[in-house]
């Protein structure tokens, strides 16, 4: 008799994931909650929000984005993304994202390294932020870790 493989189906939730602010951000505020970071798939998923009348530094991503509108309106590069809207984001895109009213978004990024952002600054530099950024970012419980942790790559870098 053969045997059923075993369901693989799991379920994630993040209402016990604190949302922490996004360090960097030159406008406005914008904030973040990891839910998982699955190694061995190359994969992160967590939700983002926008402060009203907040923009993001430009962005390059090193891996594909699908990033669903969950409730308010966001932007980049002339496209508007409202309520209920998909953006899909291809490999080596760079943007700028913002928000006029804020904005709460759902966001899959899957690599086929262990690369996913390269956040470009004002001051010229670029921080990356690959998988284990966001292995590590997964476990921080307050701003002041996440801020922490955005220093050391910024001294990496």
């Amino acid at each position: 008799m053969a045997t059923m493989p075993e369901d693989a189906t799991r379920v994630y939730t993040s209402h016990e994931k604190p949302w922490l602010p996004v360090p960097m951000v030159p406008k406005g505020e914008a904030w973040i909650k990891v839910i998982i970071v699955d190694e061995e798939r190359k994969c992160v998923v967590f939700k983002f929000r926008f402060s009203p009348d907040s923009e993001l530094v430009p962005h390059t991503h090193e891996c594909h984005a699908v990033a669903y509108t969950i409730s308010g309106e966001w932007e980049y590069e002339g496209l508007t993304l409202p309520e209920g809207a998909v953006a899909y984001e291809p490999v080596h895109s760079t943007h700028t994202p913002s928000s006029k009213p804020g904005s709460e978004l759902a966001v899959v990024l899957t690599s086929e390294s262990d690369r996913f952002l390269i956040n470009h600054m004002p001051d010229g530099t670029d921080i990356e932020f690959d998988l284990e950024f966001f292995k590590q970012m997964a476990a921080i419980e307050t701003a002041e870790d996440l801020e922490k942790l955005v220093e050391q790559v910024q001294a990496q870098s």
